[in-house]
């Protein structure tokens, strides 16, 4: 019974690299694509379309994390070895990888934030407000396959962006012909040349 505890114990540890060097991996292929997005369109142009896929992958990644170094504590419980789960674990002071790239990415978004936030105030507002285009942009880009909202979805958009039901199912029915035909179709041209 212990051996198959230890196999577990070395199973998870080996797990637990593998979550963080797989989340190092996302974080450098998402910033790659921001940057040739970037250079393509203009400084700032991915931000609405990658913060809330960044977001939300770094939270499925802390979960995963999370329930493995739980596994991990409690395999080291059953072993009697009290600190061995601290191998992995952060000691005072010390923040874990995931944190602090975690950490890094929502001070490089409040920096661009920031500088987001210098509107022309003698502009009056046209179309609907940018943080609304935002969340429904990166909504879009989250479901690229299938960008078509289902009532729960256009309900929680709705809520979530501030604007009726209406304008999140009107703001999609434009952005899928303006934004996302526009895209899949050069994807196709550049498989053809390919």
């Amino acid at each position: 019974e212990r051996t198959e505890y230890q196999r577990r114990k070395i199973k998870l540890l080996s797990m637990l690299d593998e979550v963080e060097n797989r989340y190092v991996r996302y974080c450098e292929q998402m910033q790659s694509v921001v940057n040739s997005f970037d250079t393509v369109i203009g400084h700032g142009a991915a931000a609405p379309y990658t913060t809330l896929a960044q977001k939300a992958m770094s939270r499925h990644f802390r979960c995963m994390k999370d329930a493995i170094a739980a596994e991990l504590k409690s395999t080291c419980d059953l072993l009697g070895e009290k600190d061995a789960a601290g191998l992995n674990a952060p000691t005072k002071g010390e923040t874990p990888r995931l944190k602090l790239l975690e950490q890094r990415f929502r001070r490089q978004k409040s920096l661009q934030h920031m500088s987001m936030l210098q509107p022309e105030s003698w502009r009056p507002q046209r179309g609907l407000p940018e943080r609304s285009v935002n969340l429904l942009r990166s909504w879009l880009f989250e479901h690229f396959l299938h960008p078509y909202p289902s009532e729960a979805d256009k309900h929680l958009l709705s809520r979530q962006t501030g604007l009726s039901k209406n304008q999140v199912s009107n703001w999609f029915i434009n952005a899928r012909v303006r934004l996302w035909k526009p895209m899949v179709e050069e994807m196709y041209q550049q498989e053809l040349q390919q």
